[in-house]
């Protein structure tokens, strides 16, 4: 795990709608921290960000010590889960948690290995050959986590995983 600081760190797009204004925010490596606030206030435009997903306006974010500001999304080291689960309807659930190993080319006992400790952990592992049409709502929640904790990642960033 990283730490993660937003040092002024603003969005402001076109027409100069600020979306996100001058937030500092300091996470601890391993600290767990929820961002509450109403529809609007820029929670998911700040987890954007730290993931690389929009741009930064203004300010400096680091992970892990490092400035990210231009780093691209997927040399950021960051597992992100959307409220969508975004998971794939072809595949099982242990081709979807599978999935974004087997393109970074990492060898099959390895993908296997990190598959099956996920989902022992989320409670998967007598499900890893339905498909998502076949699971409940809890179900494809715990998928798209396990998608995410397979990676390793340094951050994991959750977007309203639950609200479904």
């Amino acid at each position: 795990m990283a730490g993660v600081t937003l040092d002024k760190v603003t969005k402001r797009y076109p027409g100069g709608v600020e979306a996100v204004k001058a937030i500092d925010l300091h996470i601890e490596d391993g600290e767990f921290v929820v961002l509450v606030g109403p529809s609007g206030c820029g929670k998911s435009t700040t987890l954007r960000m730290v993931a690389g997903l929009e741009e930064i306006s203004e300010g400096v974010m680091r992970i892990g010590g490092r400035i990210v500001n231009d780093v691209a999304p997927r040399d950021r080291d960051i597992a992100m889960v959307f409220q969508s689960y975004a998971l794939y309807p072809h595949m099982t659930v242990g081709e979807n948690m599978a999935f974004g190993l087997r393109l970074r080319k990492m060898p099959k006992d390895e993908i296997a290995a990190r598959v099956n400790a996920a989902a022992k952990m989320l409670g998967l592992d007598d499900l890893l050959h339905r498909k998502p049409k076949a699971l409940s709502g809890g179900q494809r929640q715990r998928v798209a986590m396990g998608r995410a904790i397979v990676r390793q990642p340094s951050v994991f960033l959750f977007d309203e995983p639950l609200s479904n």
